[in-house]
């Protein structure tokens, strides 16, 4: 009896080491499998500009982060991505929650949503770059004309997902809740709200990557500031190592922004409709 002890030991020992192993992976695993999916992308790069490309055409990670380097150290690129950012964000901001009012309305006036949607259906595929002119022309090539550009590229895909969250919210629930006495107020807090909040969240993180994207075209047609501009002067100057600077800033920004949001949108979910 005691030699079966024992000898069942080291596999009690061996079983709680996997145990253990198994459980910090299941807590890290998001974390481990983004740092191997950069590890793999920037390896990809190597290869690329290393067999199949040009090192100018395409300059390898080393060589771009030896051209970033002093780019950090002078703050030449901070300022730049200061002003993008600010940019970026008031655009997004105004465009999200504009996008959201409306959408909410239109949601729930019938008549309203079935007037208004053909003129957003014909605006929303004017994207922001076609807009650029107009934009010039409106307000010049100061700071609102950035604003207006990022409001653009943002409002239609807040509002189409917003209605479309809204006016998914399955009837059932809510006769359900008018039988048992709900008003309307409360039927719209606690199920129209709750049904529409994914779509919000998926047109949020959309509308998030297209206000990135027009930042940019904005920045390089009418800015002498900005992630766009020095996008601009660097392909004047045929400096692709500078340029790939500032494609690759402007990919961690929108990663880092969106991993933001996603983080924010967890931590509001869970204090404030997950019930205690």
């Amino acid at each position: 009896m005691a030699s079966t002890e024992i000898k069942s030991a080291p596999a009690l020992i061996t079983g709680a080491y996997q145990t253990r192993i198994a459980s910090v992976w299941r807590k890290h695993r998001s974390l481990g499998l983004t740092i191997l999916s950069l590890i793999l992308g920037f390896a990809g790069w190597q290869l690329l500009s290393t067999f199949f490309f040009s090192p100018f055409l395409v300059p390898p990670p080393v060589r771009v982060i030896k051209a970033a380097i002093p780019m950090i150290l002078s703050g030449e690129i901070f300022r730049d991505v200061m002003i993008s950012l600010s940019r970026v964000f008031v655009g997004f901001l105004a465009g999200s929650v504009t996008a959201m009012l409306l959408g909410v309305i239109l949601g729930r006036i019938t008549i309203l949503h079935d007037l208004v949607d053909p003129i957003v259906e014909l605006l929303r595929y004017l994207s922001p770059t076609a807009m650029i002119p107009i934009a010039v022309i409106w307000f010049g090539i100061g700071e609102m004309s950035k604003y207006f550009l990022i409001f653009w590229g943002t409002f239609f895909i807040m509002l189409v997902n917003t209605t479309a969250g809204v006016l998914r919210t399955p009837i059932a629930r809510q006769r359900a809740a008018q039988c048992l006495g709900a008003s309307q107020l409360e039927i719209f807090a606690y199920i129209v709200v709750p049904s529409a909040v994914p779509y919000i969240i998926t047109g949020m993180r959309v509308a998030m990557a297209s206000a990135f994207m027009s930042i940019i075209p904005a920045e390089i047609l009418a800015a002498d500031s900005g992630i766009g501009y020095l996008l601009q002067n660097s392909s004047m100057l045929l400096q692709t190592d500078r340029i790939f600077v500032a494609l690759l800033t402007i990919s961690v920004l929108g990663f880092l922004c969106d991993r933001a949001l996603r983080l924010i949108v967890d931590l509001t979910l869970t204090r404030f409709m997950v019930p205690n």
